[in-house]
């Protein structure tokens, strides 16, 4: 028999048998599927984890100086010019932060003030924390400019003080603040939800020089993702380039080595789960295939008997599992895919599709169903025809 007689041959008892095959080729269907749907998730999972921490790789910087009672020469504006000149800085701001002030919703005296920690921000470090409004909104340059007695709360302490909007006063050691926001959550610097927040200019006039409600100032700064450790090394030069080792520099680190690891865990789990689908699909097939041979051992004395020999036996057999593991493999493949795009959608992700990568599962698969059909077609093929036509 010639090679395209074996194929004929074996096509011909792939399609007359469609529940047979099917049977034989659904452990390879849900081999490739699982395999292709697994590589598939886990790309689009990497893809999602690299999005991730590229948005949250370190951007903020945060200078202070190393005697906070020296001079600060180092916060007036051509000093933070030459800091935004540095490539990878986005913004940076003067903040000053205060102790707990007495603040009050009246001026009543009689009635206990809460104490609550002040900041005073000028609105570009303002930018840098980045405060979730609620309700009202944020200080700009005229109220910098003017010290405009203006206050910007958070939930907690609006929440203290029973304020729900904007537009009322609260009252800081006997003076008026109206308040202009009430924020939910920061961007940066957190410990701002426990406080409230005042333009630089009125936090520099509550300073008390000389008192232990001395202000700490410090300059926040916005860098572009991963330069943050950059701009640590050159902002106390750039602030104070006659004496930076005045000033220290806080950088968070870049979690790129967290996100190494987990990107190679994420891959080593996706193909230790596809290999474990491919092989139940190889030793599904395998057992299938076994069964049929028994089925069909009148069928295989009948083609000995008229002929055949015991190697077209063997190679129509396997060449018959190879098919079935080809058409397995590839409808596996395909629904593979599809899961893959409904997870991503379901979830709101950008699936990540690699064509290859189902057209390699239908090959393994081809390759796996040839494996699988080894040993039961070399069994088959050592059927006397006598014995097999008796079975």
């Amino acid at each position: 028999m010639r090679l395209g007689d074996l194929l004929r041959e074996a096509a011909l008892s792939v399609l007359s048998h469609p529940g047979r095959s099917l049977v034989t080729a659904i452990g390879t269907i849900l081999g490739s599927a699982a395999f292709v749907a697994s590589l598939g998730v886990g790309s689009t999972l990497h893809q999602q984890v690299a999005a991730a921490f590229d948005t949250r790789r370190a951007t903020e910087v945060l200078v202070q100086a190393e005697d906070p009672g020296g001079s600060h020469s180092w916060l007036d504006d051509a000093a933070l010019g030459r800091l935004t000149r540095l490539n990878g800085v986005v913004t940076a701001g003067r903040r000053v932060v205060l102790g707990e002030q007495p603040m009050s919703r009246s001026s009543d005296l009689r009635r206990p003030p809460t104490g609550v920690p002040i900041l005073g921000v000028d609105p570009a470090a303002l930018r840098v924390m980045a405060p979730q409004l609620t309700a009202g909104r944020g200080f700009d340059d005229y109220h910098e400019r003017s010290a405009a007695p203006v206050i910007m709360l958070s939930e907690t302490v609006a929440g203290q003080l029973g304020i729900r909007r904007v537009g009322v006063a609260v009252f800081i050691a006997g003076r008026p603040y109206t308040v202009v926001g009430i924020y939910r959550d920061v961007l940066r610097r957190p410990e701002s939800l426990a406080g409230a927040v005042v333009p630089y200019s009125v936090g520099d006039r509550l300073d008390q020089p000389g008192t232990s409600q001395v202000g700490k100032r410090d300059v926040l700064v916005e860098t572009d993702p991963g330069a943050a450790q950059i701009i640590g090394r050159q902002a106390p030069l750039a602030l104070r380039p006659e004496a930076p080792s005045e000033l220290r520099a806080v950088a968070p680190p870049d979690p790129r080595t967290l996100r190494r690891e987990i990107e190679s865990s994420t891959t080593k789990s996706t193909l230790m789960i596809s290999g474990i689908a491919l092989l139940i699909g190889t030793i599904s097939i395998g057992n299938a295939t076994t069964a049929s041979v028994a089925t069909r051992t009148g069928e295989i004395g009948l083609r000995r008997a008229v002929g055949a020999r015991r190697r077209h036996i063997f190679v129509q057999l396997v060449l018959e599992t190879a098919v079935l593991g080809g058409l397995g493999g590839l409808s596996g493949a395909l629904i593979g895919v599809l899961t893959t795009s409904l997870v991503s959608i379901v979830n709101g992700w950008a699936p990540v599709i690699e064509l290859r990568i189902a057209v390699f599962a239908s090959m393994i698969s081809m390759v796996a169903g040839m494996l699988a059909g080894l040993m039961p077609a070399a069994r088959a093929a050592r059927f006397s025809p006598v014995q097999a036509l008796q079975k």
